[in-house]
C-alpha cells in the first residue's frame, strides 16, 4: 500500500514539473511575441532613395530648371496723379509766384515678379523630395503707352513742361507701382505658386507618392 502511495506521489511531482516547464515556456513566448510587436511597431528604419527615384526626380529638376525663369504673379496697377511746379528765387525753396504749372497723368502697366531657376537645388530623402530656391523678385515692368497718358495739362508761359518732367514722373510711377505691388503681397503670391507649380510638375511625373517640401533661401 505504501509502495503504490509512493509511486503515485512521484507521478504527480512529474506531472507538477512538467506542468511548471510548459508554464514558463508559454510566458517566455508571450514575452517574445509581445517585445516583437513592440519592436515591429516602433521599428523605424532609415527610408534610403532607391535609384530610380533620384533619376525620375533629376530628369524632372532638369525639366524645372531649362525654364531659367519662373513668372509666379503678375499685378496689373493704374495711378492717376497730379504733378505740379514752379519757379524758385535761386538757392531757396521759395516758390515764385504765377509760375506754377501741373497735369495730371495716368501711368497703366503690368508688374511681374518671378523666381530664378537656375540657381535652384532639390535632394530626395526616402519618399521626400526638398527643393531650395531663392527668393521671388521683380522681373519686370512694362507700361502700357496705349492707356498710359496727360489726362490734363496747365502749361504756364513763364514756366513751360519739358518732356524731361514727364520722364521723372513716370520714373516715380514706376517707382511707387513696385512698392505698392511688394506692399500688396507679389512676393508671398510669387513664392505660393512657384510651389504650386513645381510640386505639380513633379507630381505629373512620378505621383502623388511623394512629399515635395520646399526651402527659401
Amino acid at each position: 500500500m505504501s509502495e503504490q502511495a509512493s509511486q503515485k506521489g512521484g507521478r504527480l511531482k512529474g506531472f507538477k514539473l512538467r506542468f511548471k516547464y510548459l508554464l514558463i515556456g508559454l510566458l517566455a513566448g508571450a514575452a517574445f511575441g509581445v517585445a516583437g510587436l513592440l519592436f515591429w511597431q516602433n521599428y523605424n528604419p532609415v527610408d534610403v532613395p532607391d535609384e530610380a527615384t533620384i533619376v525620375a526626380a533629376s530628369v524632372v529638376f532638369e525639366r524645372i530648371q531649362s525654364q531659367n525663369e519662373l513668372v509666379c504673379a503678375s499685378q496689373n496697377y493704374n495711378i492717376t496723379e497730379k504733378a505740379s511746379k514752379s519757379n524758385q528765387i535761386p538757392f531757396t525753396s521759395i516758390n515764385i509766384p504765377l509760375t506754377e504749372n501741373s497735369y495730371w497723368y495716368r501711368y497703366v502697366g503690368t508688374i511681374k515678379a518671378s523666381v530664378n531657376l537656375s540657381t535652384a537645388s532639390f535632394e530626395t530623402k526616402g519618399r521626400k523630395i526638398t527643393v531650395t530656391l531663392d527668393q521671388p523678385v521683380i522681373s519686370s515692368n512694362t507700361p502700357d503707352m496705349e492707356k498710359s497718358c496727360v489726362l490734363e495739362e496747365h502749361n504756364n508761359v513763364l514756366n513751360p513742361i519739358h518732356i524731361e518732367d514727364f520722364d521723372n514722373f513716370r520714373r516715380k510711377c514706376q517707382e511707387q507701382s513696385q512698392s505698392e505691388a511688394v506692399e500688396g503681397g507679389i512676393y508671398d503670391e510669387a513664392m505660393a505658386n512657384a510651389e504650386k507649380n513645381i510640386s505639380g510638375m513633379f507630381n505629373a511625373a512620378m505621383g502623388d507618392a511623394y512629399e515635395i517640401e520646399f526651402s527659401w533661401r
